[in-house]
């Protein structure tokens, strides 16, 4: 991530399951300039973060009660509008650790749309990115403070002096990975309990 995370400022909290169980997880926090803005509309707050260029991540915490709302009018039309009124302001972030790896037979699916050379030796994939391409099963999304130390040390922001907001991921929320030129979607995911994940 460019914006850093500071693993000094890490500390077990509290994560709200569904249920309301709560759980101790690892909480990330910093405090300085972040993109993120509120959707009145769907009751949720989107936090952007960037990942050193080669991916865009959204992490959407909806109020208490709203995530099927959320669920149901997500689209590429709300990423769109997001993307375009995303404003860059002071706060206070607090974000769970996780690490999600899933596998996924992907064979049998594109099998049954009549895709079928991809699994072959006459497999040419290099038109998409211009070198040759493998296919991966296995998706993987890392949060955590990884990367981001070294951004940490060598920059100095300005920080207002009244007290900023705080954005606190400390119940279920979505995550989505998009391509920084694209905009297409990589991944979409919800985080419902990062205890099992990290």
């Amino acid at each position: 991530m460019t914006k850093p995370f500071d693993s000094k400022f890490t500390t077990e909290k509290d994560f709200i399951l569904a249920d309301g169980t709560k759980v101790k997880v690892p909480m990330m926090a910093g405090s300085g300039w972040f993109h993120y803005l509120f959707d009145e509309e769907l009751s949720c707050t989107v936090l952007q973060l960037d990942y050193n260029g080669s991916a865009i991540a959204y992490f959407v915490l909806p109020d208490a009660g709203k995530m099927e709302q959320l669920e149901k009018a997500l689209s590429m039309d709300i990423l769109v509008k997001w993307a375009q009124r995303i404003q860059r302001k002071t706060a206070q972030v607090f974000l769970p650790k996780f690490n999600i790896s899933s596998s996924y037979e992907l064979k049998e699916i594109l099998s049954k749309m009549g895709i079928t050379d991809i699994f072959t030796d006459r497999a040419d994939l290099s038109g998409i990115t211009g070198q040759p391409l493998k296919i991966s099963h296995r998706a993987v999304v890392t949060v955590d403070e990884s990367g981001t130390e070294a951004a940490a040390a060598g920059a100095i922001e300005m920080i207002p002096m009244s007290i900023p907001p705080t954005l606190s991921f400390h119940h279920e929320f979505l995550f989505l990975i998009m391509h920084p030129d694209t905009r297409s979607l990589l991944f979409i995911g919800k985080m419902v309990n990062p205890e099992n994940e990290a």
